[in-house]
């Protein structure tokens, strides 16, 4: 029996529809004839050539083929026209919510403003503004301001010193003298007098990318942390406070070790109804002395809960 191909198919049903009196007597195939072409069809449907095939498309790709890396963490100050003071042990310095290169333009306005102060040195590639010496106490004094970048983008962070020449050195007051604690509030009520900031110095641009809080994947372990580039006692302090402002549950802390324990309420699982309350460890650990590393541990590894933690820390960082 020769094989019968579609063509011949449509040719058949043409044929019917073309024949005026079977068009008129019945308007569709009558039953014998729509049985004749399923028992034909039933008959021939493997010899049927697909001209179009799908193409096969159980291929095993590997699991990350199409996962892009996230993007990194950054958070800008909420409050641009925040202000404070911090002091830490013999550390003191002003946060304010503006780029480091609006801010350098307003130091020097406050120096040459001051009748008892001079501008001396500058450095914008490190962020040093030196006044010119001056008499305190009987010694050759000057101040210094270290100008840095804060923990968040558009933010920053300004370091005021005292410096008393010995012999033909200049040696930094590690005591926090009344003289800096002065001084310091002056500045402070400076840059709240200033208004709206919208000069930017070209100098000190580059003051703006230097990151000092970074959030990375650790490839040994997968865990997200951050990197900060301030010292052990900062980082305890700064991670302590963002506690406090994210509104984590903090229930115990151990600074010799490095460590901050949490009470963390996840959503309950079906099987595990009971397991929504850990104990999560937030763990700061010193490399350099300027370099702190922040990071989280639990005993049930949980890289979704580990991320979201490093990120409100991260968001709320000063």
């Amino acid at each position: 029996m020769k094989k019968i191909s579609i063509f011949h198919i449509l040719l058949l049903f043409l044929s019917c529809a073309s024949d005026p009196e079977q068009a008129r007597s019945n308007k569709y195939l009558n039953e014998e004839n729509n049985e004749s072409i399923e028992k034909i069809l039933e008959k021939n449907i493997d010899n049927i050539i697909d001209f179009y095939p799908i193409p096969d498309t159980k291929i095993q790709l590997p699991r990350q083929a199409y996962e892009l890396p996230l993007p990194n963490q950054f958070f800008s100050a909420e409050n641009k026209n925040e202000i404070r003071l911090h002091s830490l042990g013999e550390i003191r310095w002003i946060y304010l919510g503006i780029e480091p290169s609006k801010v350098w333009p307003i130091i020097e306005e406050f120096i040459q403003n001051d009748d008892s102060l001079n501008v001396g040195t500058i450095d914008p590639n490190q962020g040093v503004i030196e006044t010119q010496s001056f008499e305190y106490l009987g010694a050759t004094s000057k101040f210094q301001y270290k100008l840095e970048r804060g923990l968040q983008r558009e933010s920053s962070e300004l370091f005021i010193s005292q410096l008393v020449k010995e012999k033909d050195n200049w040696v930094k007051v590690k005591l926090d003298t009344e003289l800096i604690e002065n001084h310091s509030r002056l500045l402070l009520d400076h840059f709240s007098n200033s208004g709206p900031v919208s000069g930017t110095s070209l100098v000190a641009l580059n003051l703006n990318n230097e990151d000092k809080a970074i959030v990375y994947e650790d490839e040994n372990d997968g865990e997200t942390k951050i990197k900060v580039m301030i010292s052990f006692p900062r980082a305890w302090a700064a991670v302590e406070r963002s506690l406090t402002i994210a509104g984590l549950d903090l229930v115990d802390k151990n600074r010799d070790e490095g460590k901050f324990y949490l009470s963390w309420k996840g959503s309950p699982s079906f099987f595990n109804r009971n397991e929504n309350n850990r104990v999560i460890q937030v763990r700061i650990e010193k490399i350099e002395e300027d370099i702190s590393i922040i990071s989280i541990f639990m005993e049930n590894k949980d890289l979704e809960v580990s991320k979201e933690i490093i990120s409100q820390i991260n968001q709320a960082l000063t």
